[in-house]
């Protein structure tokens, strides 16, 4: 649950322009910074996963391998941060790189290695062009005015509505949504099982897994048949295969997705507001 929930502010920090993210790297810690990080190799164990399933390869990328990859952020990369290993690997795919890298099928550390250095170079040509310096994007950070704890609960209040209401006009509602998810947990609107939770809610959310599971599976199966996929089978494959074991994020997305129509139908049905939601 919390892997997934970093991995997803991860991703959506990364949804910005060239510019901002390189500003925002000053930002961030290092992988090396945050060595003391419990969830740090799972978080990125979660970004190689994801990049490798992206990535089209057809030769599976075993455990050693996997491995040996990750021995290299640790290493040779530490002073990158984990959103930039993500970034890396999506200015690939989308061929914002001079040259593609030749992969001859397999994601391995040699292939992983060329990526991290075009990313470098990437990020080494944007900072010459546009003056990018540590001292003047601290500087502009230390400026501006830190956002207040009412400001912060009054955004994730306006995050709440929009969803619902978006939901109560087209019966579904697009991503992002998870952090709506996350914080209703943390509101207590939605329970979520921990260790002292009763065992009819922790098989309640057993059983609304299995239901996310075989949407997952169906939809992939689907996109797998879909002519006009955006995705190459070889990729879909392998996702589905990761979804079938249980181990993709995907299963926890629809899961959520689930949770949220069903807490947002039911206030529907009883035609309640959701004020009781909002701080």
């Amino acid at each position: 649950m919390l892997v997934t929930k970093q991995l997803n502010e991860l991703e959506n920090r990364c949804l910005t322009t060239p510019i901002s993210f390189v500003k925002k790297t000053y930002l961030s810690k290092t992988i090396r910074e945050r060595l003391d990080d419990e969830t740090l190799s799972m978080v990125l164990t979660q970004v190689l996963t994801k990049s490798i399933a992206l990535s089209g390869m057809k030769e599976k990328t075993d455990q050693l391998t996997m491995s040996e990859i990750m021995r290299m952020f640790m290493m040779a990369y530490a002073h990158l941060t984990p959103e930039e290993i993500y970034k890396a690997f999506e200015l690939e795919r989308m061929r914002m790189y001079e040259s593609k890298t030749e992969h001859y099928q397999l994601f391995d550390t040699g292939y992983a290695a060329e990526i991290l250095q075009k990313y470098e170079a990437w990020k080494l040509e944007l900072k010459q062009k546009h003056n990018i310096t540590r001292e003047s994007v601290i500087t502009i950070q230390n400026q501006l005015p830190a956002v207040s704890e009412s400001q912060k609960t009054e955004i994730m209040n306006q995050a709440i509505e929009r969803l619902f209401e978006e939901y109560k006009s087209n019966q579904a509602f697009l991503p992002p949504f998870s952090h709506v998810f996350q914080e209703l947990v943390e509101r207590g609107v939605i329970p979520y099982p921990n260790e002292k939770s009763s065992p009819k809610l922790k098989e309640w959310y057993s059983e609304k897994r299995r239901s996310a599971q075989e949407l997952v599976e169906k939809e992939i199966q689907n996109e797998i048949l879909n002519p006009d996929r955006v995705q190459s089978k070889a990729v879909l494959h392998q996702i589905l295969a990761q979804v079938q074991q249980s181990e993709h994020e995907k299963i926890e997305l629809k899961l959520q997705q689930i949770i949220l129509e069903g807490v947002f139908q039911k206030r529907i049905n009883e035609n309640k507001s959701i004020e009781d939601w909002l701080k």
